[in-house]
C-alpha cells in the first residue's frame, strides 16, 4: 500500500505539476489535476466533510495545496 506522499506525488507527476512554484495557480477547480487530487482525498477520508461540501472557511483547492505542503511535497510559500 502506498503512502499519501507517494500517491499524491504520483498524481502530481502524472499531471506534470511536481515542482510547480505556485500550486494554487495550478490546482484549479474542475481541471483534471484538481479532480484527481480531490477524488484521492475524498476517498481516503483525509479531507474534512465541510471542506468537501464547500461549507468551510477554506475552499477545497486551498485545503489540497495546504495538505500537499504539510506532507512535504512543496515548500512553504514566502
Amino acid at each position: 500500500m502506498k503512502t499519501e506522499y507517494e500517491e499524491v506525488k504520483a498524481i502530481l507527476i502524472k499531471h506534470d505539476a511536481l515542482g510547480e512554484e505556485d500550486l494554487m495557480e495550478t490546482i484549479i477547480y474542475g481541471e483534471p489535476l484538481y479532480e484527481e487530487l480531490f477524488g484521492y482525498y475524498m476517498d481516503s477520508g483525509e479531507m474534512p466533510y465541510d471542506v468537501m461540501k464547500g461549507r468551510a472557511d477554506v475552499m477545497s483547492d486551498e485545503w489540497i495545496v495546504d495538505r500537499i505542503q504539510e506532507i512535504g511535497l512543496i515548500k512553504e510559500e514566502a
